[in-house]
């Protein structure tokens, strides 16, 4: 929709900014209510989608092996090598 009427593609943009976007700093700024409902809708959005995502990445890109796996999702892991 935004594609053909780029007004709701800012709108959009505007009221759904992540908590840590430019958008979100300049219109929470006054807001501490919206911001924290900002910040919780990215939470619930992060847990629901994060698996989902993942499994998807590796769909594409490959399954990483365990010490890509640590790598990616910051795990520690054997730094020098052997």
């Amino acid at each position: 929709m935004g594609v053909l009427v780029p007004p709701v593609a800012l709108f959009g943009a505007v009221r759904l900014a992540r908590p840590d976007s430019p958008w979100a700093h300049r219109l929470y700024r006054r807001r501490p209510k919206t911001a924290a409902r900002a910040a919780r809708r990215a939470e619930r959005h992060d847990a629901r989608w994060s698996g989902p995502s993942k499994k998807v990445e590796d769909w594409l890109g490959g399954t990483p092996t365990d010490e890509q796996r640590q790598k990616r999702d910051g795990g520690g892991g054997d730094a020098g090598g052997a």
